[in-house]
């Protein structure tokens, strides 16, 4: 994300305090390691290939490289994710698939985003949706 991230003046005040009581309560430490990452998004028994991609969502966070993703990383992430630019997005989610990166997604790579999307999708590939209009869908992969 580094300086290709959403400005943090885009969140609101009390978007800004909502997000923090969130990562504290997540992380009462101040300090999210890849290993608090993978228990907040409740991911055991992910297969290898699984792993290696949420490991490169978790560096691709942590802009400093310290081995933690804090606060300012944490709500650059969030601030992207909810309210940035598609630019930036893409921009995010090419880093995130450019694992060697070498500034391409070759064939492994895409290879491998299809195998890890499939090994994150739940059991009974059933996904829960959310229309612009707040209407909640099931929808059935597969």
């Amino acid at each position: 994300m580094g300086n290709h991230g959403s400005n943090l003046d885009d969140i609101l005040a009390e978007d800004m305090h909502h997000w923090y009581n969130k990562f504290m309560r997540e992380s009462p430490s101040g300090l999210i390691t890849l290993f608090e990452l993978k228990a907040i998004l409740n991911l055991k028994g992910i297969t290898e290939h699984a792993n290696s991609y949420v490991e490169q969502v978790f560096f691709t966070f942590d802009m400093d490289g310290d081995g933690y993703i804090d606060f300012v990383e944490y709500i650059a992430a969030v601030s992207l994710l909810l309210k940035g630019e598609i630019n930036q997005k893409l921009k995010w989610y090419f880093k995130l698939f450019d694992q060697d990166g070498n500034g391409k997604i070759d064939k492994e790579e895409l290879e491998t985003i299809f195998t890890v999307s499939s090994a994150l999708i739940p059991a009974n590939n059933e996904h829960v949706i959310t229309s612009k209009t707040r209407r909640t869908k099931k929808l059935k992969c597969g």
